[in-house]
């Protein structure tokens, strides 16, 4: 049996400690959260409220899953992280796959291309005109196509597809396989790893997407999720009448706060039950990344 030092058993203590901490600082918030989402209109006026409920109740839920628009943004966030997600993908993963095809015909001028904008993009205010010059505002075009396309995904799957055994490629081709079947066939499930763990991040930046809405769209009923949330937060409002009717009056009347915190919870619910399922793909893909070899 090997026998730790003084000096690592206090680093190892040190740690726990430190990460302990860490890990409260988000749970306790996390947890007031869900507690003032499940209070009472009248336990929310008392105060008070730690990490258990007071006067257990779901109306903010009920509420929220009652109002026609709340329900229409959470399906434009699903519709919109689905195909972004979908399309950046898929075009990074082709992109990557013809940059590292030695078949192509000045790769090194079209890498150039690809890597300058990655650091010297247009900016936000040409961006914006542009979009509005070839009307796209007040449309879902306006929430796809600006960001379908991602130049550091690209460099990262030619990058890995590079270093993949030239042999399987070239035994395909023999094979007489063609170019779209050697990618899904032969490339994509060695780098499905990293595949998914880019998927992740896409799914995750997609699904808190509220930016491109303030800024393009007018519309309410092309809202997204995240920014029906910052409408919540900031006016305590579902844009419906009758449900904001029943927020300050009657006997099953909500408070804004139960009201916010219920919309909080119902906006990261799903990242957080359908991550633990994709983690392994998460951590693969870092260490696919990460290690060489």
């Amino acid at each position: 049996m090997i026998r730790e030092s003084a000096s690592r058993k206090l680093f190892m203590v040190c740690n726990y400690i430190f990460f302990s901490l860490i890990c409260l600082s988000v749970l306790l918030p996390f947890l007031n959260a869900i507690a003032i989402s499940l209070s009472s209109y009248e336990g929310i006026v008392r105060g008070g409220i730690h990490i258990w409920p007071h006067g257990f109740n779901f109306e903010g839920y009920h509420k929220l899953i009652s109002s026609t628009q709340f329900l229409r943004s959470f399906l434009n966030t699903v519709f919109l992280t689905a195909v972004n997600t979908f399309l950046v993908i898929v075009i990074s993963l082709a992109a990557g796959y013809a940059l590292a095809n030695k078949h192509m015909i000045g790769k090194s001028i079209v890498f150039y291309y690809i890597i300058i904008p990655m650091y010297f993009s247009g900016g936000l205010i040409p961006t914006y005109l542009l979009v509005n010059k070839l009307g796209l505002d007040n449309s879902y075009l306006a929430l796809i196509l600006p960001n379908i396309v991602s130049m550091f995904y690209m460099i990262v799957f030619k990058n890995t597809i590079e270093q993949l055994p030239r042999e399987l490629m070239e035994s395909a081709e023999i094979d007489g396989a063609s170019e779209p079947g050697i990618l899904i066939r032969i490339i994509l499930p060695l780098i499905l790893p990293m595949t998914m763990a880019f998927v992740i991040f896409s799914t995750v930046a997609y699904w808190n997407e509220w930016f491109g809405v303030l800024l393009y769209i007018t519309d309410k009923t092309k809202w997204t999720l995240q920014y029906q949330l910052r409408d919540i937060l900031v006016n305590a409002s579902l844009v419906d009448a009758d449900t904001e009717a029943a927020i300050i009056q009657g006997s099953d009347r909500v408070n804004p706060e139960n009201l916010k915190m219920a919309a909080l919870m119902i906006t990261v619910l799903p990242i957080i039950v359908v991550y633990p399922f994709v983690q392994k793909y998460f951590i693969h893909g870092q260490l696919v990344g990460a290690v060489k070899g």
